[in-house]
C-alpha cells in the first residue's frame, strides 16, 4: 500500500485504477459487465457535462438515487469536475429531503427516474437547484442526463474503441481538477441530536485513510469481487466498499436488493467473495427457506455493522458456512466508515464487542471531565485520527462540540478491555439503530408532537429479533383529545423515513421526570 500514501485526491485514484487496471471488470450492474476503461469514459463524460452547465469548484451535487451505475458514475463524476458531492438517503420523506437541500444548497440536482415524484415535491421552496437532471425522465423542470457530453455517461461505449482511455473529448478539461487532500469531496447527513441532520463533510484524505483501514482490518484484496447492496448515499458503500475496490482493481457487483433470494442469486450468478452488511440482513439470509441448499462456495467473508449480532445468529452462520470469515466492524459518518474490527477468531469470543481500533486511529474511554478511565470502567469513546470528517457543514458550534482537539466525541458509552477490544454499553445521545439506520429520537418526538392530540412524546429503542431495534412510543395525549396508535403511525409515516416510524407505541398520562424537568427515558424501557 506504498502507492497509497502518494495519493491527494479521489481523482488521482481513479485515474491510477483506470490506468493500471483498464482491461479488468471494474462493476457488474444488472448482469452487464463495465471494464475499468469503460467506467472511466463514463465518468468523464458526466464530468464534462457538468462543466458545460458551468459549475464551479466547491459547487454541491445533490444524487438522490439508489444502487446503480449512475449512483457510481455521477459521484466520481462530480468529483471530477470539482464539485462537492451530496449523497441524499432515499428512504427520505419528502419533508426531510427538502431541509438537506435547503441546508446544503446543491446548485445542480440529479434524479433517479424511480424518485422522480418524491425529489420533485421535496424541491417546493428550494431556491439553490439551477440545474435539474433526470435518469431516465425529462419534464418538471428536468432535462434528461442522455443528452450532449453526459450522454455517453447513460449510453456506455461499444465496440473496439470502447475500451480506450477517455481523452480531451470525453472530459479532459476536468481532468486537470486536482484537490488538496483536506478538501471537501462529498458532504453526508446524519441525525442530528436536535432534530435536524448535520452535513458531515468528508476530504478526499479521509476516504484514503480509510482504504487502508479498510484493508488492513478486512484483508480485502484485488482478486476479491465484492456484492455492494449497502446503500451508497451512507458511508460504507461510498467510502469503504467502493474505494478500496477501485484502488486494489477488484469487481464491484452493485444491487439494490438486500434479499436472501437477491443475495443469493448476485452470489452465485458473479461468485461474489465478499459482502458487506448490517446483522439484519445476515439474520434474514441465515433463516432463509432452503438456504442448506446454497453453500455459497465463492464467498469468504461475511462483514456485518450498525448492530450486534446475536450469538444464535452467528453459530447459525458457522454452521452453513463453516469456514467463512465473519467480521464485525464499527463506523460512524463521523469517521469515514471503518474504525474498529471484530476479527473472525474473536466472532463468538467477543460477540458483544465492536473490535479493536484500526492501524492509524486512537481510541480512549473518557469520563466527563474528560479524564481517561482504564480498562473495564464505562465511559464516552472518543476517537482520533486521519479519519475524522473536516466538521458540520455551516454548523460550527455543533463542530466545536463534537471534534475537540481532534478528538470525535462519538456520543457512544463503551469501555475497553485490558487487551483494547471495545464494548458499547449505550448511546450518550440515545440513539435508536434500526437494521443499521441511525434514528434520533427527538427527531421522531418532533413528529409525534405536532399532532393535535399529542401533549408530549418520548421514542425509545425497543428490542427485535431481526431489526435489532425499533422505535417505541411513549405518548400523553392531550386531556379531551384521543388517537389511537393507528392514528399516530399514519401520521408519522407521512412525515418520516419508514424506519423511523414507532412500531410499538404506549399512552401514558404523564412521563417520568427527574429533579430539572428532563425525562427519565431509563423509566420508559
Amino acid at each position: 500500500m506504498d502507492d497509497l500514501q502518494s495519493l491527494h485526491n479521489l481523482n488521482e485514484l481513479w485515474d491510477r485504477a483506470a490506468r493500471r487496471f483498464a482491461d479488468r471488470t471494474a462493476v457488474i450492474v444488472e448482469g452487464r459487465a463495465y471494464s475499468y476503461a469503460e467506467l472511466d469514459r463514463l465518468i468523464h463524460a458526466f464530468a464534462a457535462g457538468l462543466g458545460d452547465l458551468g459549475l464551479q469548484p466547491g459547487d454541491r451535487v445533490a444524487l438522490v438515487m439508489p444502487n446503480c451505475l449512475h449512483s457510481i458514475v455521477c459521484y466520481l463524476g462530480a468529483i471530477r469536475a470539482g464539485a462537492t458531492a451530496l449523497p441524499i438517503n432515499i428512504r427520505l420523506r419528502p419533508q426531510e429531503m427538502q431541509f438537506i437541500l435547503q441546508d446544503a444548497a446543491p446548485t445542480v440536482l440529479v434524479v433517479h427516474e424511480s424518485l422522480r415524484e418524491e425529489v420533485t415535491e421535496a424541491l417546493e421552496g428550494v431556491e439553490s437547484v439551477r440545474e435539474r437532471l433526470g435518469i431516465g425522465f425529462e419534464g418538471d423542470g428536468f432535462r434528461d442526463v442522455g443528452r450532449g457530453r453526459m450522454a455517453a455517461s447513460v449510453s456506455p461505449p461499444s465496440g473496439p474503441s470502447a475500451g480506450a482511455p477517455a481523452g480531451p473529448d470525453t472530459g479532459g478539461e476536468a481532468a486537470g481538477i486536482r484537490p488538496l487532500p483536506d478538501t471537501v469531496a462529498a458532504i453526508i447527513y446524519t441525525s442530528g441530536t436536535t432534530g435536524l441532520p448535520k452535513g458531515a463533510m468528508i476530504t478526499h484524505g479521509n476516504v484514503l485513510f480509510n482504504i487502508g483501514a479498510t484493508i488492513a482490518g478486512h484483508g480485502l484484496c484485488e482478486d476479491d469481487t465484492h456484492l455492494l447492496i449497502v446503500p451508497l448515499f451512507h458511508v460504507t458503500g461510498l467510502n469503504t466498499i467502493m474505494p478500496t475496490a477501485f484502488y486494489q482493481g477488484a469487481t464491484l457487483v452493485v444491487s439494490a436488493d438486500p434479499s436472501p433470494t437477491g443475495l443469493i442469486e448476485q452470489i452465485e450468478r458473479h461468485d461474489c467473495t465478499t459482502v458487506f452488511t448490517v446483522p439484519t440482513t445476515a439474520i434474514l439470509l441465515a433463516q432463509a427457506p432452503g438456504i442448506e441448499n446454497h453453500p455459497l462456495p465463492s464467498l469468504r467473508l461475511i462483514a456485518y455493522s450498525g448492530a450486534p449480532m446475536p450469538v444464535r445468529a452467528i453459530h447459525r452462520l458457522r454452521e452453513l458456512f463453516p469456514g467463512k470469515l465473519l467480521h464485525n466492524f464499527f463506523g460512524l459518518t463521523e469517521t469515514t466508515s471503518c474504525t474498529s474490527v471484530l476479527p473472525d477468531d474473536q466472532a463468538l469470543q467477543r460477540p458483544e464487542s465492536i473490535g479493536r481500533i484500526v492501524p492509524g486511529l486512537r481510541a480512549k474511554i473518557v469520563d466527563d471531565a474528560g479524564h481517561t478511565l482504564p480498562p473495564g470502567e464505562v465511559g464516552e469513546l472518543l476517537i482520533n485520527g486521519p479519519s475524522i470528517v473536516k466538521g458540520y457543514y455551516n454548523r460550527p458550534e455543533a463542530t466545536a462540540e463534537a471534534i475537540v482537539d481532534g478528538w470525535l466525541h462519538t456520543g457512544d458509552t463503551a469501555f475497553m478491555d485490558a487487551e483494547g477490544y471495545i464494548f458499547l454499553q449505550g448511546r450518550k445521545k440515545e440513539m435508536i439503530i434500526v437494521a443499521g439506520e441511525n434514528v434520533y429520537p427527538v427527531e421522531v418526538e418532533n413528529v409525534l408532537t405536532r399532532h393535535p392530540a399529542v401533549a408530549e412524546a418520548a421514542a425509545i429503542g425497543a428490542s427485535h429479533s431481526i431489526f435489532g431495534e425499533v422505535v417505541k412510543a411513549v405518548v400523553v395525549l392531550r386531556p379531551g383529545y384521543e388517537a389511537s396508535a393507528r392514528e399516530l403511525k399514519r401520521h408519522c409515516t407521512e412525515q418520516l423515513a419508514g424506519f423511523k416510524v414507532p412500531q410499538a407505541f404506549e399512552f401514558r398520562e404523564a412521563l417520568p421526570r427527574n429533579p430539572s424537568g428532563k425525562v427519565v427515558k431509563r423509566e420508559l424501557s
